[in-house]
């Protein structure tokens, strides 16, 4: 195959996935979200707040739900915007080897961070191999496809490929995997989790940070490479967990900028957003709300109970709970290529064969762990209720949500509801994450590993890469390592002050990227 060939082929896969984005997480906007009228103000301080816990600011050692954070002072490779397309980041293009073996990525040459470093090549290779290699890192698995990297020039960067593999990174190089710290900083031992100070490149510089309680930002002096970004004189962020008190800050004018995903939140700031009080921008998740199973714990390692679980569940029921801001899902990517059009999910609602299920097995006890405060306290009370009537002995274990996905991921819970289950741009990424990744669904990850290689080669169509993630989602269901019920909605609540709130890369999954936002003068 040529590498323009190749190129074009690529280039169908990205617009393709690009497409499923938007019609999957296309939002509607209460009121009027176009940009607020008058000067933009370089001297405002934006006041934001948020219930995604913010443990530390190491890139590569981050705890779930972190990144976002990042964007605001260290730059990434490859960036994401508010479609859900790859774009250039420090990197200004990327190409895949015809052969598979390599990714070769243009860089900027431009850009310098903050502590006098120039951002190269070098740099790349400094970051990728820290990554990989640090003990305690949380990207060890975005980069696992990268054998090592090739300094061609000071500005182009070769990532060498395992064989067949690479397809996801140019995706999760628009994540933590992707963001470039100072290799002076790296050498001179920097605390980057607690006061990286000049150690990015981004358009600001962090100034204050107290673990999961205020992070606060200045701008960076100088001119920064994209004109659309650092246009705040900084930002204060604050962690609020409870939704009616973030959107009461923005009503009372004490915050800017937040987001709110609970039902009656989420109708108040419709409401307002229709009155013109606030710019209000709904947004439903790319996350599925759903059921996360350890299926080699408990009782949950006999399927009866596992498929009893999934019975027992009424994806209707849930949404009652949010009114019409949780649509009832029984798919991970629906309407995209990566989605089998003639798959059917196994295990419907029916009660009364999760009751005679568990009679079979002759009772189960399972806990239910989910993250106390949060969008997934109710549900998880309902699906409480919904074994119960099965016949399974389900207790609620409330846990903070900065420990949650962390203490699933460690290993310390059987089953959690939980709204964390993203699929990725790529699904190789998905693959990765929740089957045989981080989350470990998958029992025997050695028996889906055939099938998840061949998925993830750079070399094959988006139609011969789809037909492996076809068979890897029917697995997914059948064996109930994941139960999908619903996408709830999310909304962005920002004062007629905020500019560019509405566009906001990656607020359907709960997340944003507030690099380009900024605040008119009146």
């Amino acid at each position: 195959m040529s590498r323009l060939a190749y190129r074009r082929r690529l280039a169908v896969a990205v617009t393709a996935l690009a497409t499923l984005a938007v019609g999957a997480c296309s939002g509607d906007a209460a009121g009027d979200p176009s940009a607020a009228t008058g000067e933009i103000d370089p001297s405002a301080v934006l006041r934001v707040t948020a219930s995604s816990p913010f443990q530390n600011l190491d890139p590569a050692q981050l705890a779930p739900g972190g990144y976002p954070y990042l964007t605001l002072i260290y730059d990434r490779l490859t960036m994401v915007d508010a479609k859900d397309n790859i774009v250039p980041g420090l990197a200004t293009s990327w190409t895949f080897a015809a052969d598979g073996s390599y990714l070769e990525l243009a860089l900027r040459n431009d850009v310098t961070f903050h502590d006098g470093t120039p951002f190269d090549a070098n740099a790349v290779k400094v970051n990728i191999e820290r990554g990989q290699t640090l003990p305690a890192s949380t990207v060890k698995q975005d980069l696992a496809d990268i054998t090592g990297v090739t300094v061609v020039d000071a500005h182009t960067a070769r990532l060498n490929l395992k064989p067949g593999a690479g397809a996801v990174l140019p995706s999760a190089l628009a994540t933590a995997a992707g963001m470039m710290v100072s290799p002076k900083a790296i050498a001179d031992g920097v605390n980057l989790k607690l006061a990286p100070g000049n150690a990015g490149s981004g358009p600001y510089v962090a100034t204050e940070f107290v673990p999961n309680e205020k992070y606060v930002v200045k701008r960076a002096t100088g001119t920064y490479w994209d004109p659309n970004a650092g246009r705040l004189a900084g930002m204060e962020i604050t962690r609020v967990p409870q939704g009616a008190t973030r959107i009461n800050g923005v009503i009372n004018g004490q915050t800017d900028l937040s987001f709110v995903s609970s039902a009656n939140e989420i109708i108040e700031a419709r409401q307002l957003g229709q009155a013109g009080q606030l710019k209000v921008t709904t947004r439903p998740f790319r996350n599925v709300l759903g059921i996360l199973l350890r299926a080699n714990k408990g009782d949950l390692k006999d399927k009866r109970v596992r498929e009893a679980i999934a019975r027992s569940v009424d994806p209707a029921a849930i949404k009652a709970l949010f009114a019409d801001t949780c649509t009832p899902t029984r798919s991970i990517y629906p309407g995209s290529p990566w989605e089998d059009p003639a798959a059917k999910y196994p295990y419907e609602f029916d009660l009364a064969k999760a009751k005679a299920l568990i009679a079979e097995v002759g009772g189960a006890k399972v806990s239910i762990s989910f993250s106390a405060g949060t969008n997934t306290e109710q549900p998880a009370t309902a699906v409480q209720a919904a074994m119960s009537q099965a016949g399974i002995n389900a207790t609620l274990n409330p846990t903070p949500n900065s420990e949650t996905e962390a203490r699933f991921i460690a290993g310390d819970f059987e089953l959690e509801v939980s709204n964390t289950f993203n699929p990725r741009i790529d699904p190789a990424g998905t693959v990765n994450n929740y089957l045989t990744g981080n989350y470990k669904l998958a029992t025997d990850p050695e028996a889906i590993a055939p099938i998840a290689a061949k998925a993830a080669d750079p070399r094959s169509s988006v139609e011969e890469r789809a037909k492996q993630y076809h068979q890897l989602w029917d697995q997914l269901f059948s064996e109930a390592w994941f139960i999908p019920i619903c996408n709830l909605t999310n909304a962005t609540v920002a004062s007629p002050k905020v500019v560019g709130a509405e566009q906001l890369p990656w607020t359907n999954l709960g997340l944003f990227d507030l690099r380009t936002v900024a605040m008119t003068k009146r």
